[in-house]
């Protein structure tokens, strides 16, 4: 085990796969309640952001339809983003807001969801199947993360993934790491006489949001180890006994120090 410095002040134990599964491995025992692994998805169970790929996609078809443009552009106003045009537009400019730093996060990764206002989920599920495939997806996968998931399978112990991508992304994307839908919370849009509504079904999966997000789909909240890069995952990984920092963002180097017993996975 190494330690990695994080600004000078702080260090974080650094360990393999096979370090964090001893640790996994004896807390396992201590749980009264049947406990579960919790993963953030982009950029932890994978590289590379699913999420930022599928509105890429959309935004380069020009797939805004008009049921979402009042909604977008609302969203616009309220940030003080300058946008001409139609749905198209303003959904580009709110996405280079984004980019800038100028449009926060939490909103901008609701807004990924909720801008396929229009679509049928049939129509979103083939949009997603062709990004996920031109993206060479199945090679993101973290190698490191296999065994975990591995033992977790082989101990029935649950597996749940939450994150700030749309959900129809992530479902599709955790499919082949044997994850159910119905242990998958991700930003999830109101769908009215069949097609996707502007505005979200379901509290956004963002921050403190991931938690509370957990606890509707797993009430115990009994959390064996999770796993996440981004300082929004933050409150996660502190629900955890064994908390695991996978290719960690700056930001969340940052509050590393808020997190007891944080170690960094070697991938």
């Amino acid at each position: 085990m190494t330690a990695a410095h994080l600004d000078g002040s702080a260090t974080i134990p650094r360990e393999s796969t096979t370090d964090i599964l001893r640790r996994i491995e004896a807390a396992h025992g201590t749980y009264a309640t049947p406990p579960a692994l919790a993963f953030d998805a982009d950029g932890t169970l994978w590289e590379g952001d699913v999420g930022v790929d599928l509105f890429e996609a959309f935004l380069a078809g020009r797939c805004a339809r008009p049921e979402a443009e009042a909604a977008l552009r609302r969203e616009a106003e309220a940030f003080g983003v300058a946008a001409e045009g139609g749905a198209h537009e303003i959904a580009s400019a709110l996405y280079a807001a984004f980019n800038a730093e100028r449009y926060p996060e939490d909103r901008a990764f609701a807004m990924m969801a909720w801008a396929f206002a229009g679509w049928r989920e049939d129509e979103l599920a083939a949009l997603v199947d062709r990004v996920l495939e031109e993206r060479g997806h199945a090679g993101r996968i973290r190698p490191a993360l296999l065994p975990i998931l591995d033992w977790a399978r082989s101990r029935g112990v649950p597996v749940y993934v939450v994150s700030a991508s749309p959900r129809a992304v992530i479902v599709r994307a955790v499919a082949r790491l044997g994850v159910a839908p119905e242990r998958i919370a991700a930003m999830t849009p109101a769908v009215r006489e069949g097609r996707l509504a502007p505005e979200l079904g379901a509290p956004a999966t963002y921050g403190e949001g991931k938690i509370r997000a957990l606890e509707r789909i797993f009430p115990e909240l009994a959390v064996l180890a999770a796993f996440g890069d981004s300082a929004y995952d933050a409150a996660l990984l502190r629900t955890a006994w064994v908390p695991v920092a996978v290719s960690p963002s700056p930001k969340l180097l940052a509050v590393a120090d808020t997190i007891p017993g944080l170690v960094l996975l070697a991938t």
